[in-house]
């Protein structure tokens, strides 16, 4: 027993030791980790106003942090054209400031004399500090400081400052001897002067700034600067001046002419005039050669105005010279101006213009008129908006579209430089087809064309809801006739051929030739561009009665026989939301009968390459029956493609959460018509994959010639898109083609640039 008693002892002590060390062991684990987690995770720590960083003052500014955020990106993107802005808007201010402070009147002259200044300083000063903060890092931050600012002291500031004072004395044209004068009197003083401000704007702009704001700060210094550069160089202009346009009267005769002056009184006026000419005489000694004073009652002592001409040879030389310096900045900031304004990724394009058309013409369709006449009359002068392709794109135009274009697609046998499309209703009447096609676009659809013409609906019949960048239009099909718009294709194939040359060599081509293709197997009659596809949209007249079905036959067929030979693809709309009865004949059987109907016609055109013909459907057909119906009728009468989309009468899910219409708004969105917008993607989007997998099916159980499979029917997508990744998603849906309308009402005319560079680098991105 007592060995027992022992040993459980024993082992009741080695037991409670295992438990104490096993309690120890946890607890040094358990401080351990608390430690680690406090390391590795002090975003855990409870905030106070000691632990919780807070952000700069600038960073805290609101739109001003904001702006200059925009600012440093384009610095990033673009520094050389910022660089450049940035400076004319910096010599401008302080032109405009000098200038006022002179006392005398505005000199436009002057202020394109220092905007040139600017420009051509701009790129160079950008380098210099550049290469200024890339240099002289050592570890002593003072050091490092002091050496750039001892450095751009010695350096630039002697070499800007000649620049300045040089190249305006030479610009007001100035000879080399006085503008060597000038520059002797200003730089030495500005040299110094620059010193009690310079050092201590370069060192802060070195030790605060990122390089990105440091032209904005400089910016506002130099306005300031700039003035007191501007105040020297007119205080030269004057002290040369001064001295070049000295009296007539020598200093010796200035007391006989003040004697003269008193002699001239009323009280001595008889006496004067008898001694008037022993004084003239007595004076002529001290006078110029060849000059006389002359006297009279009113104490003035004219000048005799310089006449011979060697002076005035010498005054024409500064003023022919002036003259041509003056021409040529002219041209230049004409020039400069010209390709900024024509280019589509001009930002003007997109914030300026559509803002101002909103303004200046409350009514949508006047709007849209004054658009259409301004790019008419812009490309009759060779002035409209156009693409331009920059060093970072393809540079490709249609012709090379495969090659190294990523957006080249291949549709009905053409090549396409981009998949993106233009739809119809924007230009009703065959107006503009060629400067929408400079914009970029890769398909231009115009229309839509009744065979007669017909006013549409009563005015006002389009509404702008810009909370969701939208539209609601009842046009009506408004249209001129297909007599009217064949006479415009006609005319426009005419004057492209007559500017080419024959097979003899002959004075032009015909317009035979051209329809049978002698402008090249890769340029399409129609859009008569490499690359590119005309679409012409035709239609019934509102007066012919849908249930005619013959009538309405005729109709199109009428359509087709004048607009065909000038179309590459001919879209038969029966998706029009404004026409009464239209989308009726979206049924099954009247549709075949329609489209087959166009499609024998279209195969009769007089030319070697027939247009293609498509169908334009409803997003508001959306029933499988419905669609399953479109889709029969398109593979039973041989149509070649189908448009997927069009306005809306639905008014549901269009404005999303948090978004506040105005009460003008919110009438225009009740109007009755048919919407367009940005809120349509989505129901865009989910018609091009079903319209997609229910063609695909079809053709499936659909034997071709042979046995073969026929070739896959090529879906439009329009409605709702506005940006390069909505184009995307539409493109892979199964669409050919993505269209655009309202974005460019509200995007502007750089809309197709935009979303094609967006395209681009979203493939860029997936493909690295």
């Amino acid at each position: 027993m007592a060995v027992c008693f022992t040993c459980r002892t024993a082992l009741r002590r080695q037991i409670e030791g295992l438990r104490k060390l096993r309690q120890r062991r946890l607890h040094s684990t358990n401080k351990d980790s608390a430690r680690t987690s406090r390391v590795e995770r002090p975003q855990e720590q409870i905030p106070t106003p000691n632990n919780v960083p807070t952000l700069n003052f600038w960073q805290r500014l609101g739109p001003l942090t904001r702006a200059a955020q925009a600012y440093a990106r384009a610095q990033r993107k673009r520094p050389y054209v910022t660089q450049v802005c940035t400076s004319l808007f910096i010599y401008l201010c302080s032109d405009i400031s000098a200038q006022s402070m002179g006392g005398r009147d505005y000199d436009p002259t002057r202020t394109l004399r220092a905007l040139l200044i600017g420009s051509i300083s701009s790129i160079p000063s950008y380098h210099w500090f550049v290469w200024l903060s890339e240099s002289f890092n050592y570890r002593s931050r003072l050091l490092s400081l002091a050496t750039k600012v001892v450095v751009n002291q010695v350096c630039f500031t002697p070499v800007f400052n000649t620049y300045f004072f040089g190249m305006q004395a030479l610009l007001s044209g100035a000879t080399l001897a006085e503008t060597w004068e000038r520059i002797t009197k200003t730089v030495p003083v500005s040299c110094l002067n620059s010193c009690k401000l310079w050092p201590a704007v370069t060192a802060f702009s070195f030790a605060f700034l990122p390089l990105e704001y440091r032209p904005v700060f400089g910016g506002v210094i130099a306005v300031g600067w700039q003035t007191y550069l501007s105040y020297l160089n007119r205080l030269a202009e004057g002290s040369i001046a001064a001295r070049g346009e000295a009296l007539e009267e020598p200093e010796m005769a200035k007391p006989l002419s003040a004697g003269l002056a008193r002699l001239s009184s009323p009280k001595m006026a008889g006496p004067y005039l008898g001694a008037r000419r022993s004084l003239a005489a007595a004076l002529r000694p001290f006078s110029r050669s060849g000059s006389q004073l002359r006297f009279n009652n009113n104490n003035h002592v004219p000048r005799r105005p310089a006449s011979t001409s060697s002076s005035s040879s010498a005054s024409r030389a500064p003023s022919t010279a002036r003259n041509v310096l003056v021409a040529g900045l002219l041209a230049t900031v004409g020039g400069v101006a010209y390709y900024y304004a024509t280019d589509t990724r001009a930002s003007i394009h997109q914030w300026l213009v559509p803002r101002l058309l909103r303004v200046i013409f409350p009514d949508a369709e006047d709007a849209h008129h004054a658009g259409t006449a301004a790019l008419k009359t812009l490309y009759s002068l060779g002035l409209h908006p156009r693409e331009r392709p920059s060093a970072l794109e393809d540079g490709t135009d249609g012709a090379g579209a495969g090659g190294g274009n990523p957006l080249a697609v291949t549709v009905f046998g053409t090549t396409l430089a981009n998949p993106i499309g233009i739809s119809a209703g924007l230009d009703k009447d065959a107006e503009i087809p060629d400067p929408l096609f400079a914009l970029g676009a890769g398909v231009v659809e115009v229309g839509g064309c009744t065979p007669l013409p017909q006013e549409g609906n009563p005015r006002p019949r389009v509404f702008r809801i810009p909370a969701v960048d939208g539209l609601v239009n009842r046009y009506g099909l408004n249209s001129r006739g297909a007599d009217a718009m064949a006479a415009r294709l006609r005319e426009r194939l005419r004057t492209l051929a007559r500017t080419l040359s024959g097979g003899g060599g002959g004075g032009g081509l015909t317009e035979q030739e051209v329809l049978d293709g002698a402008l090249g197997e890769d340029v399409p009659v129609g859009s008569l561009r490499p690359g590119r596809l005309l679409c012409v949209q035709i239609a019934k007249n509102k007066k012919t009665d849908e249930r005619d079905l013959d009538a309405v036959i005729r109709d199109h067929v009428y359509c087709v026989q004048r607009l065909a030979p000038y179309a590459d693809v001919l879209v038969v709309n029966v998706s029009s939301p404004n026409t009464p009865g239209l989308r009726d004949l979206q049924a099954a059987e009247p549709l075949a009968r329609l489209l087959g109907a166009v499609v024998d016609e279209a195969k009769k055109t007089p030319r070697k390459v027939k247009p293609r013909v498509m169908v334009k459907v409803s997003p508001d057909e959306d029933d499988d029956t419905q669609m399953e119906g479109v889709v029969r009728a398109v593979w039973t009468s041989g149509v070649d493609g189908v448009i997927v989309g069009n306005t809306t009468k639905r008014r549901t899910g269009l404005v999303k959460e948090g978004v506040r219409l105005t009460a003008k708004e919110q009438k225009a969105l009740l109007e009755e018509g048919g919407f367009s917008g940005p809120a349509m993607f989505e129901r865009t989007l989910s018609l091009v994959g079903r319209y997609r997998k229910m063609l695909d099916r079809y053709s499936l159980g659909t034997p071709g010639v042979d046995d073969a499979f026929p070739p896959q029917k090529v879906i439009f997508a329009t409605g709702g898109i506005t940006t390069g990744e909505q184009a995307l998603k539409v493109l892979n849906a199964g669409a050919s083609v993505a269209m655009v309308y309202t974005g460019l009402v509200y995007g502007g005319s750089g809309t197709i640039t935009r979303i094609k560079k967006e395209m681009k680098e979203k493939l860029a991105i997936k493909e690295s």
